[in-house]
């Protein structure tokens, strides 16, 4: 009766183990399928999907320099495809055309740079095309999401990254967004330099 007392526990053990490794174990895995994907993209120039069922791939890349930060952007900011990236509101505009590209990512993960973010600062965006478009961060705001609306159409080409707010918060998707707006500018390749 022992014996089977203590393998009924080794198992349970061993379940628990294996299912509080299984998360880390799968965002590992697909950051890995993400970066094939994207290096794909930039040999055909075609979207590809990181494994066959995904419902989105990599559309850009990310960098903050100051933060040491380099991220890949996916299609779409579902809650399903946030889980592994940033996301790209669909309605939005790609970088280096008139408009307002909205990325929007997990305040405790992906995002929790953007904490560490200020003004004057440089954010790069690449694209598939070997394209890099620079943007300084001008504001970032707090604001409600029940009263305030992203400004999607916009005369300029503007990048905003938005995230729940506080970053600290126990609870996840509160009413308040962290915003960060920058503008394109090609002024920017000697402030990285």
């Amino acid at each position: 009766m022992r014996k089977w007392i203590l393998a009924i526990i080794l198992i349970l053990g061993l379940a628990e183990f294996g299912y509080g490794t299984w998360i880390p174990a799968k965002a590992w895995l697909s950051q890995i399928l993400l970066e094939r994907a994207w290096t794909e993209s930039l040999e055909t120039d075609q979207h590809h999907k990181p494994w066959p069922w995904a419902d989105t791939w990599p559309v850009l890349r990310i960098q903050h320099e100051a933060s040491n930060s380099d991220l890949l952007v996916l299609e779409g900011d579902s809650g399903q495809s946030l889980a592994f990236g940033p996301g790209r509101m669909h309605m939005s505009t790609m970088p280096g055309q008139p408009g307002n590209t909205v990325i929007s990512g997990h305040r405790d993960t992906h995002f929790s740079f953007l904490k560490r973010v200020k003004p004057g600062e440089v954010i790069i965006v690449s694209d598939r095309n070997y394209n890099k478009y620079y943007y300084i961060i001008k504001a970032i705001d707090i604001v409600d999401s029940r009263h305030n609306k992203l400004l999607i159409n916009s005369q300029d080409d503007r990048l905003t990254l938005a995230t729940c707010y506080p970053f600290d918060a126990l609870t996840a998707g509160g009413e308040l967004r962290y915003i960060v707006s920058a503008i394109h500018t090609n002024e920017a390749k000697q402030a990285v330099k």
